[in-house]
């Protein structure tokens, strides 16, 4: 693959809402640079405390629900003889399925199995298809979160360990009390926080529109999972001022990665059309499309946008099935709003398509061919300033979150450490040599 055919997957992936590719580049930043900034205010115990719980953290945050998703398909859903690819909430609308059945062509990817009878299986066997799906989400998400609450527990004890062999190996302590050091501190959520109250773990708040987009988005998905992983990091705080730093901390990172993204990128297409009168509110992988070149140059934009006309939702999935070559089509599954089976152009009925989303697609589509005509520019020249304009938006995006993660959050957690403590060193450490020193 090209340079510039790289670029346009990455950007294109980098932007696209449901994709958490640019959470994990943001968390890395943070990771990183965090732990960096432990290493040089605490020391190496303070080091490896924190590069154990983000490193591992992410390792878990990012793998841990598509490893046990994956798990579960290849265990349960195959002995239940439902296939997983086979998006629920076709099951759940009977214009819907009739209409996907009716177009089913193919074999489903990575399987024997076609694309009819997949279909036909799971509508024969509404419930348990829901059920299955609902339990696959819900068991990988407590398995990760489980996964998490483990590396904690391990982390601690791995630092008590470091800490006490130094006090053994200063003091020249017995066998038996660093082996009674060790055993003597284990977690107890209870005992940790009682200055807290008796905190209690909830998802309550999440509202319940959160938790039913839990189940087709990847990035709310993860929104849960680091619901828990905060929950947990601040239970498991082994001094007040722990639980202080880690929740400024997990405050800014939540909303610096999941809602500081977004207004940005909204504020950055707003100035785009209005300062610069240039939408670049479409995907990337769209802008640099030779598809999109080609229709404008023609001067067919508009017309073959018009031949989806308005219609209800059969009508508009039949427009997407027979009109491939369409640049609405084109564009969709572009984006990722159709699917198509694998080594083919023909649409996976499988998967659902939101309509609306398409629609706004279109509308997109237009605006943007209404600007070109109204700029006075030409074709290439108005692409090419448009493609200029939504890589600067996107790296301005990433560059500007990442600058926060990994320099203005470490800077005002390490910041509140000097003011409450006195001191930059790892509190935490000198807590336990207190504690062994007075045993």
């Amino acid at each position: 693959m090209a340079i510039s055919g790289i670029t346009t997957k990455i950007f294109s992936t980098i932007e696209n809402p449901k994709s958490v590719l640019p959470i994990i580049m943001k968390d890395g930043v943070d990771s990183s640079c965090v732990t960096y900034k432990a290493f040089q205010a605490g020391g190496a115990v303070e080091g490896i405390d924190r590069g154990m719980d983000e490193f591992g953290t992410q390792a878990i945050w990012v793998g841990g629900i598509p490893f046990f998703k994956k798990l579960i398909d290849k265990t349960v859903y195959k002995f239940a003889k439902i296939n997983p690819d086979v998006d629920v909430r076709i099951i759940g609308n009977k214009e819907y399925s009739a209409w996907a059945v009716k177009n089913a062509k193919g074999v489903m990817n990575g399987a024997e199995e076609t694309v009819k009878d997949a279909l036909e299986t799971a509508l024969k066997n509404p419930n348990k298809s829901k059920a299955l799906y609902g339990a696959k989400i819900a068991l990988a998400t407590a398995l990760t979160l489980f996964s998490y609450f483990k590396l904690t527990h391990a982390r601690h004890k791995n630092t008590e360990n470091i800490i006490n062999k130094e006090i053994n190996s200063e003091k020249n302590f017995a066998a038996q009390t660093e082996t009674k050091a060790v055993s003597d501190k284990k977690i107890n959520v209870t005992s940790n926080l009682a200055f807290m109250k008796s905190p209690k773990t909830s998802f309550k708040g999440l509202g319940a529109k959160v938790v039913k987009g839990v189940l087709f988005n990847p990035v709310h998905n993860m929104k849960i999972i680091d619901a828990g992983i905060t929950t947990e990091r601040l239970a498991a705080a082994r001094n007040k001022t722990e639980f202080f730093e880690t929740a400024i901390k997990e405050g800014s990172f939540l909303f610096f990665v999941y809602g500081f993204g977004n207004l940005i990128q909204k504020g950055i297409n707003k100035l785009a059309a209005s300062k610069f009168k240039t939408p670049i509110d479409l995907n990337y992988n769209v802008i640099t499309s030779p598809e999109l070149k080609q229709a404008m140059k023609e001067d067919v934009l508009t017309s073959q946008l018009g031949a989806m006309g308005e219609g209800g939702l059969t009508k508009t999935l039949d427009f997407i099935v027979q009109n491939p070559k369409n640049i609405l089509v084109q564009a969709a599954k572009k984006t990722g709003l159709v699917n198509t089976l694998k080594g083919t152009d023909t649409v996976d009925v499988t998967k659902y398509i939101d309509v609306k989303e398409v629609k706004t697609l279109k509308d997109s589509l237009d605006s943007f061919q209404s600007a070109m005509k109204s700029s006075g520019l030409g074709v290439d020249e108005f692409l090419n300033k448009a493609k200029k304009l939504k890589s600067l938006s996107i790296v301005a995006n990433i560059g500007l979150s990442c600058l926060v993660l990994g320099y203005g959050i470490p800077k005002a957690v390490y910041q509140y450490r000097k003011w409450k403590t006195g001191s930059s060193s790892f509190h935490v450490a000198n807590d336990i040599k207190n504690k062994n020193q007075q045993a």
